[in-house]
């Protein structure tokens, strides 16, 4: 059975499946109806840009086609797991990864630190069973309805998940052997688009490690502060115009964007909005890891966020942070190699049974 795991980020939902695929998309989701317009001055290309699916007989877009719904949404509940959005981005992402042969997988996700004790066995029960049918009408998948079984599913808890694939490589090996002794504190901050994950970790004598609930938690800061900062100004110098994510996405790629005919520079907007984002989440850190972040053996820096808000953040840390291979799929990769393991474990126990 195919094993999968896929983190439902605030910003973009990444998947991975244990045959090696991957994708990535952003969380977005709107009510989809009939681009005639499309059709007519083309073929629609087949691609992540263009995922248009319907579930029970309800149109989607999904992912960046999504900014051209006329209902766009992004989901920030607490409680995420109740939203059928949250369901239509799993099944979409495990679909993708699993080239929609349909059929049984296990699934591994995780939730934020601060609200993983109250709604992980909610959530992995929600995601559990026969996902709903979808009709692929464009995008990768387009030869008809797939549907997928989730037959198992495991929740962990983000951050931690990115630690160990920063200490565990794809063969099952230390990547930092020297950081693998007993009573070793490793810290880790796992900056998204909605909320940075911090927790610290203390390696035991078999290699193993276990998390530091007093120093771990999550904090309501991101890379949505900073869209906000850049609508905001866009608002300022426009009189009140609106901007769209799309565009936001462009601004932060080129630094400008033209409005009536003239080129608004953002770049001084970007530059200091990084740099209060980054301090706020500092001050927190600071507050619950005080002078104890100056004996962690090491700290690493996850998350998209993390290369966005590097520069900014390592100063205060005295350019320690070690930034995770992959450090946007690091949550990810660590859901698939947890995952395998506790999979593997049970497929073990019940052959002997």
């Amino acid at each position: 059975m195919e094993n999968v795991a896929v983190d439902l980020g605030y910003g973009y939902v990444k998947a991975i499946s244990s045959s090696g695929k991957r994708i990535i998309f952003p969380s977005l989701v709107g009510k989809g109806y009939d681009r005639g317009i499309t059709n007519i001055l083309g073929d629609t290309p087949n691609d992540l840009a263009n995922i248009h699916v319907s579930i029970k007989g309800e149109d989607y877009f999904v992912g960046e086609l999504a900014n051209e719904s006329r209902s766009l949404s992004r989901i920030f509940e607490r409680e995420r797991f109740n939203h059928m959005y949250t369901h239509i981005l799993l099944n979409t992402a495990i679909q993708l990864v699993t080239d929609g042969r349909g059929g049984s997988v296990n699934l591994s996700t995780g939730l934020p630190l601060d609200f993983y004790q109250a709604q992980a066995k909610d959530f992995q029960t929600s995601i559990t069973g026969i996902q709903s049918q979808i009709e692929w009408k464009s995008g990768p998948l387009i030869d008809g309805a797939k549907q997928v079984n989730i037959e198992r599913a495991l929740v962990f808890p983000q951050g931690a998940s990115a630690i160990f694939s920063a200490l565990i490589n794809h063969d099952g090996k230390y990547t930092y052997p020297h950081l693998m002794n007993q009573g070793t504190l490793i810290g880790l901050v796992d900056i998204g688009f909605r909320t940075t994950d911090f927790v610290v970790v203390e390696i035991q004598q078999n290699g193993s490690f276990v998390p530091k609930a007093k120093l771990s938690g999550t904090v309501d800061d991101g890379v949505n502060n900073l869209y906000r900062d850049i609508r905001q100004a866009y608002k300022t110098k426009t009189g009140g115009a609106d901007l769209s994510e799309h565009y936001i996405s462009r601004i932060l790629k080129d630094e400008q964007l033209t409005y009536k005919g003239n080129k608004i520079d953002f770049s001084n907007i970007i530059q200091s909005s990084k740099k209060s984002i980054a301090t706020n989440i500092v001050d927190r850190l600071k507050n619950v890891w005080a002078e104890e972040s100056d004996l962690f053996d090491a700290i690493f820096l996850a998350g998209g966020g993390g290369e966005l808000f590097e520069p900014f953040i390592q100063p205060h840390f005295d350019n320690r942070l070690v930034k995770i291979t992959e450090s946007q799929f690091a949550n990810t990769i660590g859901y698939l190699r947890l995952g395998k393991s506790v999979f593997d474990q049970l497929e073990r126990r019940n052959s002997v049974i």
